[in-house]
């Protein structure tokens, strides 16, 4: 499997750990406090949702001002999880496109090319089903694969306040801590605690 390959599997496995804590929140969960601290649980996942359709504007060649207009949007309408599948079901088959992951799109935080959108959608999906599962009591072990991609990713990153919803936070973390911990810990979350920050 090359290494592009191995992406879009992982990007699947990202994706799939989100809509699995999706399927879980019920009716009383949508104002729960997540450790976004600017959103609840339902501006959590429009914002999942509303991801799922900027990439493909991305993709596409959409310039940077008409993807912004998207963070505006209600994406979830009355089935956020059918909302949810249905467009990210759409953004994958973007990156399937004959010379998707060569092309270079207009993100807001500069050019990038479809590989590197690639890698940085699974950091979202991946990291967010975490915040989601944070936020309705549900199981919050993400993929061993996915977490060993994202710690080395994330070692490269600069998440600066445009990264808003990964603040980075270089508190001490255990030689000892798992793996998902260290990426947790070093994109902002805590983890070990029992608290939504």
């Amino acid at each position: 499997m090359t290494g592009t390959a191995n992406t879009l599997v992982l990007l699947d496995i990202a994706i799939e750990e989100f809509a699995r804590r999706l399927r879980l929140v019920g009716p009383g969960d949508w104002r729960r406090p997540t450790p976004c601290t600017e959103w609840d649980v339902r501006a959590l996942v429009n914002h999942v949702v509303g991801a799922n359709v900027r990439y493909q504007l991305l993709l596409h060649g959409a310039q940077p001002d008409q993807i912004e207009a998207t963070r505006s949007v209600d994406h979830l309408g009355d089935d956020a999880l059918a909302s949810f599948v249905a467009t990210a079901g759409r953004m994958v088959a973007c990156f399937h496109e004959d010379g998707a992951l060569e092309r270079v799109a207009h993100h807001v935080i500069g050019d990038r090319t479809g590989s590197e959108l690639v890698s940085m959608r699974i950091l979202d999906a991946a990291v967010h089903a975490w915040d989601l599962a944070r936020a309705i009591g549900a199981d919050e072990t993400l993929n061993d694969d996915v977490v060993a991609f994202l710690l080395a990713y994330s070692l490269d990153l600069e998440l600066g306040p445009q990264g808003h919803a990964f603040a980075t936070t270089y508190a001490d973390v255990s030689r000892n801590a798992s793996p998902q911990d260290q990426l947790l810990h070093r994109l902002g979350r805590h983890p070990n605690t029992e608290e939504i920050r």
